[in-house]
């Protein structure tokens, strides 16, 4: 792999998508839940709640997740590490679904995250492509 992968991957677009996406999260659940800490959310009482905080903390895994694929050893690992983000954007968007049903009113705001979502993945796979070819 080339030296250049390792010395630019914080400039990776991939990983500032993941940064966006996570701080579309955080604003989402702070509105969502009304300014709540996300350690408030995660131990409401309210399904909505919670599923906010897991928005945000399942978002706060994509950029230390691109990060982490620079640091592997091997075109597996770093596979492996790229199914672990999908596997995140995934869940991201079956929370997106969950706060849906759980009342949340603002679905223009959860069609925007999911866009997000939908461009990141494009992203990934473009980014899967890169490294096989290294």
């Amino acid at each position: 792999m080339s030296q250049a992968f390792f010395h630019n991957n914080y400039q990776n677009p991939v990983y500032f998508k993941a940064l966006e996406i996570f701080k579309l999260s955080r604003a989402m659940a702070v509105h969502f839940t009304e300014d709540k800490h996300v350690l408030e959310m995660g131990i409401s009482s309210s399904s909505k709640d919670r599923f906010a905080g897991d928005l945000v903390t399942e978002s706060l895994q994509l950029a230390p997740g691109v990060a982490s694929v620079a640091t592997a050893k091997s075109i597996g690992s770093r596979l492996e590490r790229i199914r672990n983000i999908r596997r995140s954007s995934k869940s991201l968007k079956s929370l997106c679904r969950s706060l849906e049903f759980s009342g949340v009113k603002e679905s223009e705001f959860l069609n925007l995250l999911r866009k997000e979502i939908q461009i990141f993945d494009r992203m990934v796979s473009d980014w899967i492509q890169q490294i096989r070819k290294a």
